[in-house]
């Protein structure tokens, strides 16, 4: 959890964006659920109202959506009211929240770890030009990763430092990589739709929000 009076303005601020977009609409990740439990140890969760074959049961209703570059994040908002979100949905959700807010320069994209992608996505802002073709190593300070999945906001070298100290064998990074990020440009939003998007989900909007300078 951040502490507030001793982080940077911008990381407390990118944090505003983490939080909303874990939690503006109640959901669950069946996979957080399998990584951490198991298939074969699950319990009813969530007040005894929510077990994982019900939490997969929504996974394959959200599959029936298609997804393209038009309609990303309309369907990471329905995904989401529906109360299903992994991580590509909420970091996705993150690059929504922000440009309704007027952060522009915020990205989603893959961790690559090694040998391969790891089994984790995350949200970063960062005044480097991004190209979706390259993999990126930021140096400290050279981009913010927000990651709802893990509840994380943080310099991108404190960060990988964290989850694969942390988290590595969940996610699927080894002790020994210097993982990197490939960028998911797939979504595209006009001024217009974004517009769109701010008149109809004013929960959406942080108030008080000051962009975040990296």
């Amino acid at each position: 959890m951040i502490t507030f009076t001793s982080r940077k303005h911008s990381i407390r601020n990118a944090d505003l964006i983490t939080r909303k977009a874990h939690s503006v609409y109640p959901h669950i990740s069946e996979s957080k659920i399998t990584s951490m439990i198991g298939k074969d140890q699950v319990k009813d969760l969530f007040f005894g109202r929510m077990s994982l074959e019900y939490a997969l049961k929504f996974a394959a209703e959200r599959l029936k959506i298609e997804i393209d570059e038009k309609n990303t994040y309309q369907y990471v908002i329905e995904s989401l009211k529906k109360g299903l979100g992994n991580c590509f949905e909420e970091s996705k959700f993150a690059e929504l929240i922000a440009k309704i807010n007027g952060q522009n320069n915020i990205y989603s994209g893959k961790i690559y770890a090694g040998k391969g992608f790891a089994k984790h996505e995350v949200a970063f802002i960062t005044d480097i030009k991004i190209n979706a073709d390259k993999f990126y190593r930021f140096k400290n300070k050279e981009a913010i990763i927000l990651d709802p999945w893990l509840g994380i906001t943080d310099y991108a070298e404190n960060y990988f430092t964290r989850i694969t100290k942390n988290y590595g064998k969940i996610l699927g990074i080894k002790s020994y990589s210097k993982p990197k990020l490939q960028p998911d440009l797939s979504g595209k939003i006009s001024a217009r739709k974004l517009a769109e998007y701010k008149k109809n989900h004013p929960e959406l909007i942080i108030k008080n929000f000051k962009k975040i300078k990296v």
